[in-house]
């Protein structure tokens, strides 16, 4: 039996970087070491292009998914109901419709050796709310992201797209994955802009 990867639900799955010559100890010892980073970014959003529109697009989760530059194929999952995905409290929104999932794999050929397999497996979880979406992915080696998506007002009269990510990985992982995330915002906001522009 492989281990190492979560499902939609938190369960554990095969994954080839683990297996069951791993102790559960080895296994447990790993949460121990894991660590959380929050990062927020910001794009300012075209002046014409309607909130509503955006936030639409937001809400399209197989458009949100076809923004990810990795993606090679995604497919939609059955949702969990014991328990099903809900959004922390501490995020202060609430959710307005059901929970929606899916299995997305990513092509990533910038991974350190041995770190990943090229085909990275993930299950997104997509919850909406007003003006926006939230979106929970869970990755091999126990790394989650989860991802505020809100288009807001600013104080100038604009509107923003804002995102708001809670990462959580090992100390091992932290590094990796914060910068995947710090070189490729930009390009995913302006694609989600560019698609509502349309």
């Amino acid at each position: 039996m492989k281990l190492g990867l979560s499902d939609c639900s938190g369960r554990d799955v095969a994954h080839p970087l683990l297996t069951s010559q791993d102790s559960p100890q080895t296994l447990k010892m790993s949460s121990w070491f894991n660590t959380t980073s929050t990062l927020r970014h910001v794009s300012t959003v075209p002046k014409g292009l309607p909130a509503s529109k955006l936030a639409q697009g937001l809400q399209n989760h197989e458009n949100y998914i076809k923004h990810n530059p990795h993606m090679a194929k995604y497919e939609a999952i059955a949702t969990p109901t014991d328990p099903a995905p809900t959004i922390p409290e501490a995020r202060g929104v609430a959710a307005t419709g059901e929970p929606d999932c899916y299995r997305v794999t990513d092509k990533i050929h910038t991974l350190p050796a041995g770190l990943w397999d090229s085909d990275v497996v993930s299950t997104y979880e997509f919850i909406n709310v007003d003006n926006g979406v939230f979106v929970r992915i869970r990755s091999p080696m126990n790394v989650m992201m989860e991802s505020l998506w809100l288009v807001k007002d600013a104080e100038d009269g604009k509107v923003e797209l804002v995102e708001e990510q809670v990462i959580t990985a090992s100390r091992l992982l932290m590094g990796t994955v914060k910068s995947m995330s710090e070189t490729g915002w930009e390009g995913i906001h302006a694609s989600m802009i560019k698609k509502a522009l349309e």
